[in-house]
């Protein structure tokens, strides 16, 4: 078609270059794709543990109760000692009574006080103050949702599972519910669950929900 000798060897070795071309290309953008996977997992696995830490440091900055210090009172010692007087002999002489110690009483321990209350800084009381917030929420503008209807919401780069724990105690569940966030429930729900600031946004939380949403759902609301 193109006048070329498919015999000869110069278009053969420039066939030979194309193929390789081509197949460097493709394995490029086969690594390319790997990468950005590897990367996004990466991201989202590294924003859990800063929250994770974040979470440590704020209950360790929460202050304990100082020990009661420890009283110790000393018994007093009493020591009784009588002389009574032996009625007169016959020959009228007194012989005085030997003085007698009354025995020691045992020394009284004093009680142990009570342990310090440990701060509360476990996952439940994290999850349990979120969940005490959620009424500072507009569900009306965000839309409710149940456990039943909770999609993945991992699936979203920058949510973990504890970040995902950390929604639902709020009761958001839905990517629809994401999707429907407004600038003030975004700064509310980054204030409420205590990630990084402009964090929500530096993910594009809302753009991806809804993609993920009109994917799962054809669109639909």
């Amino acid at each position: 078609m193109f006048g070329l000798d498919p015999l000869s060897r110069p278009v053969a070795i420039s066939e030979m270059l194309l193929l390789l071309a081509f197949a460097a290309f493709v394995g490029w953008l086969i690594a390319r794709l790997i990468s950005n996977s590897r990367v996004n997992a990466l991201r989202t696995e590294i924003a859990e543990r800063e929250q994770e830490l974040a979470d440590c440091r704020r209950a360790k900055a929460t202050p304990v109760a100082p020990a009661q210090p420890l009283k110790t009172t000393a018994a007093p010692v009493v020591s009784v000692s009588q002389t009574q007087p032996v009625a007169p002999a016959l020959e009228a002489t007194t012989v005085a009574e030997p003085v007698i110690s009354a025995p020691l009483p045992e020394p009284v321990l004093p009680e142990e006080p009570p342990l310090p209350q440990v701060a509360l800084g476990s996952e439940a009381a994290v999850l349990s103050r979120i969940a005490s917030r959620a009424s500072e929420l507009n569900f009306d503008r965000i839309g409710r949702a149940t456990l039943a209807e909770a999609d993945d919401l991992k699936e979203v780069v920058g949510i973990g599972p504890f970040l995902e724990r950390k929604l639902h105690s709020l009761g958001i569940y839905t990517f629809r519910q994401v999707a429907n966030f407004t600038k003030e429930d975004i700064d509310k729900v980054n204030e409420i669950i205590e990630f990084f600031p402009g964090r929500i946004e530096r993910d594009n939380w809302v753009g991806q929900s809804k993609a993920f949403h009109e994917k799962k759902y054809n669109g639909k609301a």
